[in-house]
């Protein structure tokens, strides 16, 4: 006990100099297979939530992060440097940490919003090529491997055969050579419509619910981040909340600064917020925005079985003792 206690000590004043107050280090265990000290440090982020209705009123919620690092001792109760994340190191994991959460934030919205955005002419312009693909294959029922890149460009040329990759990993499509076929997950969507356009817009809705980082990251289509941007800013404080929180239009501006380090136009602004209220992605009260009730609960839903946040795993506790 007095050397768990030794050990503490040793951990909590090195985590004064260190650390700022939103990291939290737990009490040292002692690691049998190696005769260390360990402790893991962790976060307890301040997330604080406006309601335009009350502007001067706020409500503060916590964003855990359960592993940034680790204090490490040796038997002697000295730090052992390569094995202990300094300040510097810690703070740059927590930025790290911060920027994956608003990421999965960001795709638990688009995937609740998948039906709604998708009916945006705008925002569905840009799977011009993969309509064009689906189109063909709602009129033929096959395409054949050559016909997909004839007479194109080499450039699009290799973005169909990504888009054919991309579909085929979803079960739209499977090949039969030298076809192109329907496979399981455009099959069982047809069979629950009754026009090619609602089998369009659905089957589009798939590949964004699914699939939005791939598109955003590997296929470049930044230009929906700005509709997915001000969709995630007014949907952010309710994943927290769990419940409607109201936002007004500087409000949605300055917080869309904070989160993206960008600012956006009055006019791009206006105009998204039309478009999303007219699809059913958002609603709207006199000059204030909020949520819609069943696709929050959707994305609360989606939320609840993320994995905690963290670096990386911890020592597995069957290692320690107190």
């Amino acid at each position: 006990m007095t050397s768990i206690m030794d050990a503490q000590s040793v951990v909590e004043r090195f985590a004064f100099k260190e650390y700022g107050q939103v990291i939290k280090v737990d009490p040292p265990m002692y690691v049998n297979k190696g005769n260390y000290y360990l402790s893991n440090i962790r976060a307890h982020y301040p997330v604080y939530i406006f309601d335009d209705r009350e502007p001067a009123d706020y409500k503060i919620r916590v964003l855990k992060i359960e592993h940034l690092g680790q204090i490490t001792l040796n038997d002697q109760f000295q730090i052992i440097p390569p094995r202990t994340t300094y300040g510097a190191e810690c703070l740059n994991n927590l930025k790290m940490m911060l920027e994956y959460w608003k990421q999965q934030a960001e795709n638990i919205v688009v995937s609740a919003s998948s039906d709604q955005l998708i009916q945006i002419e705008s925002f569905r312009n840009h799977f011009n090529k993969i309509e064009l693909i689906l189109e063909y294959l709602m009129e033929n029922d096959r395409i054949h491997k050559a016909d997909l890149t004839r007479y194109e460009p080499q450039e699009q040329k290799l973005k169909i055969r990504r888009y054919m990759n991309l579909m085929e990993s979803l079960g739209i499509v499977r090949y039969e050579e030298p076809y192109y076929i329907p496979a399981n997950i455009y099959i069982s969507t047809e069979k629950g419509t009754n026009t090619d356009e609602k089998l369009l817009t659905s089957l589009l809705s798939h590949i964004i619910k699914i699939r939005y980082p791939t598109l955003r990251d590997e296929f470049g289509l930044t230009i929906l981040e700005k509709t997915v941007g001000v969709d995630n800013v007014i949907y952010l404080p309710e994943l927290e909340m769990e419940e409607s929180v109201y936002r007004n239009k500087p409000s949605i501006v300055d917080s869309y600064k904070r989160y993206y380090g960008k600012n956006i136009n009055p006019m791009r602004l206006n105009q998204i917020l039309r478009r999303l209220e007219k699809v059913g992605a958002i609603q709207r009260k006199l000059e204030n925005y909020f949520g819609v009730e069943s696709l929050r609960e959707d994305m609360i839903t989606k939320k609840k079985k993320l994995e905690p946040l963290t670096i990386s795993p911890h020592i597995p506790r069957s290692l320690m003792i107190r």
